[in-house]
């Protein structure tokens, strides 16, 4: 097989890793959705923010764990289109696999959020499919803003354990740990989206679509803007730093 061939079959088998860990993310937050705030569910959680911090400390595991599983080691496991995003941006992931990854990935929630409807029934459209809102009163510039910069936060930190090589292999726990904050501390704020992946499946099952382009757009901008400094950044340590003298 050609060098070309190669790559490209590597892109589709990585692309299909993507669909199914997507799928399997999607399908376990609408399932969250479905025990936790259904109220006629026996799990059921009352309580607003209790539930946020319930549902942000499995999302945070399960995110963590499908990074770590062998699919996820294959792909990257970016799981998010915003993540795909912020290593283009960083000079780490190829443009030519941008857009198959983004289309596995909103693909995948598609899927996953069906199947959590063919599993549950019609308990899953009497809570929206789990789509996600804000809270009452909440402006669409204040959703942009806080989501974005609550992402932003989260690839920083990225950003910084990347940049030491010795850490890297915490990543994923340094993602799944960042998202579940966000999910814990602002779910009853702005719904704690930072994912169009999350947003996407949810939002077209249930034709649910409001305050969708500010799910679907700020968990875009935010990576791409850090992806950039922490480029740029690189590139300019890296030409600041002493070269070695030619040998004599």
């Amino acid at each position: 097989m050609s060098t070309s061939a190669q790559s490209r079959a590597d892109l589709i088998r990585h692309s299909a890793y993507e669909f199914a860990l997507t799928t399997v993310l999607l399908f376990a937050v609408v399932s969250l959705v479905r025990w936790l705030a259904f109220p006629g569910s026996s799990l059921a959680i009352g309580d607003p923010d209790t539930l946020f911090v319930v549902a942000g400390t499995v999302v945070a595991a399960l995110i963590a764990a499908l990074m770590y599983s062998p699919p996820g080691r294959a792909s990257g496991g970016h799981l998010h289109p915003g993540v795909t995003v912020f290593l283009w941006t960083c000079g780490l992931f190829p443009g030519r696999a941008v857009l198959p990854y983004v289309a596995a990935q909103l693909t995948g929630s598609l899927a996953g959020t069906a199947l959590a409807r063919v599993v549950w029934g019609e308990v899953v459209g009497q809570v929206g499919y789990g789509a996600v809102h804000p809270a009452p009163g909440t402006g669409a510039v204040e959703l942009f803003v806080v989501e974005g910069a609550a992402l932003a936060a989260v690839f920083v930190a990225v950003a910084l354990v990347m940049s030491r090589p010795a850490l890297r292999g915490l990543i994923p726990a340094v993602i799944g740990l960042g998202v579940g904050v966000v999910i814990a501390t602002l779910g009853t704020v702005t719904g704690a989206s930072i994912n169009p992946a999350r947003a996407f499946g949810p939002a077209l099952l249930s034709g649910q679509y409001d305050h969708f382009w500010n799910y679907m757009i700020a968990p875009l901008v935010a990576p791409a803007l850090v992806g950039l400094t922490h480029r740029a950044l690189r590139t300019r340590r890296d030409r600041s730093a002493p070269t070695a003298p030619a040998a004599a």
